[in-house]
């Protein structure tokens, strides 16, 4: 363990000051778009001494990596909403508001148990509910979005969360207005 002077503040969060072990949890998957680089997040923080779980979906690709009974993560039994029309589409959604209230309440135990410092989300489905979780319990939340087009997750919850980290520059365009309007910045276009 490294000695007390070293510790010094973590810009993502602010003041805080390390004085114990920091715990994370990392939430995304359902696709490999937004699981590779929560699984990036977490091996890097895994590599600086921090303790990390990870939320991800018994539906998405994640189901292939970590098992149901995992002490290092939590796989949810939610979907997305179903954007085409089937009889298995409709069923799914009429299905959602349940699946969504039992997830919740699994990562509210999930968190709760574990008391994480920090939920960093990646975007999909999986990521929600561990975002809205920690907001809803004070829980400092960051966005980290690898895409130029948002999700409708990181749309969503951009205006809520305490940070968001973007690749593209692009990407601030489609979150402008909601992150101006909670946190007052302000986008300027830069002249070539």
């Amino acid at each position: 363990m490294l000695a007390k002077e070293k510790w010094g503040p973590i810009r993502i969060i602010g003041d805080f000051r390390l004085t114990i072990k920091l715990r994370m949890i990392v939430a995304g998957g359902g696709t490999g778009g937004h699981f590779f680089p929560a699984q990036a997040i977490r091996k890097a923080l895994q590599n600086k001494e921090v303790e990390v779980k990870y939320i991800g979906s018994r539906s998405g690709v994640e189901s292939s990596y970590y098992s149901s009974d995992s002490d290092d993560a939590l796989l949810l039994n939610i979907q997305g909403i179903q954007r085409h029309i089937s009889v298995n589409s409709i069923i799914n959604n009429i299905l959602f508001p349940f699946r969504f209230l039992y997830s919740y309440i699994k990562t509210w135990v999930f968190l709760h148990e574990f008391k994480p410092h920090v939920v960093i989300g990646t975007g999909g489905y999986s990521s929600g509910l561990p975002l809205l979780v920690a907001i809803h319990k004070g829980i400092k939340t960051v966005i980290q979005e690898q895409n130029s087009f948002p999700g409708i997750t990181t749309r969503y919850l951009a205006s809520r969360v305490d940070k968001v980290c973007i690749a593209y520059h692009e990407s601030a365009i489609h979150l402008k207005k909601k992150i101006q309007l909670s946190l007052g910045i302000r986008f300027e276009r830069k002249s070539s």
